[in-house]
């Protein structure tokens, strides 16, 4: 049951974009599950299948999780065959990531099942495209209001 709609929350836009990606994400998290794949994994597959090889700090940065939860996730990932790690020819301490055939090809199926879960549950919210297109606006906008140091931590969350 949701808040009433005279209460602070139900006008509150971060809390309403949570309750959205949590009732929207609430059946694909349980896909994840049944693959054995956590969240924080989940976004790093994505990103790399998206972007390609990556370093760890951008990895990050685009996988909106904090550096100590990509490391983890890394291991796990790393563990089951699914991301490779390779040390940078410049700075030998740099480590850059990769995803692997195996990790793609979970990746691509995970994709697939996201993109129809999707379709499935926003099949009569009518044209999205406006409202899509507002969210990166407002969030370009808000990132270039924040200093840098508040933008690291609202990945944190």
């Amino acid at each position: 049951m949701g808040p009433p709609n005279s209460s602070f929350l139900a006008g509150y836009l971060p809390y309403l974009l949570r309750q959205a990606d949590q009732t929207l994400s609430a059946p694909f998290y349980a896909v994840l599950n049944e693959h054995g794949v956590a969240r924080s994994e989940w976004r790093v597959l994505a990103v790399l299948d998206e972007h390609g090889e990556l370093p760890v700090v951008d990895l990050a940065s685009a996988a909106l999780s904090p550096q100590p939860t990509v490391t983890h996730a890394l291991r796990r990932l790393e563990k089951r065959g699914l991301v490779a790690r390779t040390h940078g020819t410049a700075d030998r301490r740099q480590r850059f990531i990769s995803i692997t055939p195996p990790g793609a090809k979970l990746t691509a199926t995970l994709i697939e099942e996201a993109k129809r879960l999707e379709f499935d549950l926003l099949s009569e919210a009518g044209d999205l495209a406006d409202l899509t297109e507002r969210l990166r606006s407002l969030t370009e906008q808000v990132e270039a209001r924040m200093p840098d140091q508040t933008k690291e931590s609202t990945r944190a969350g």
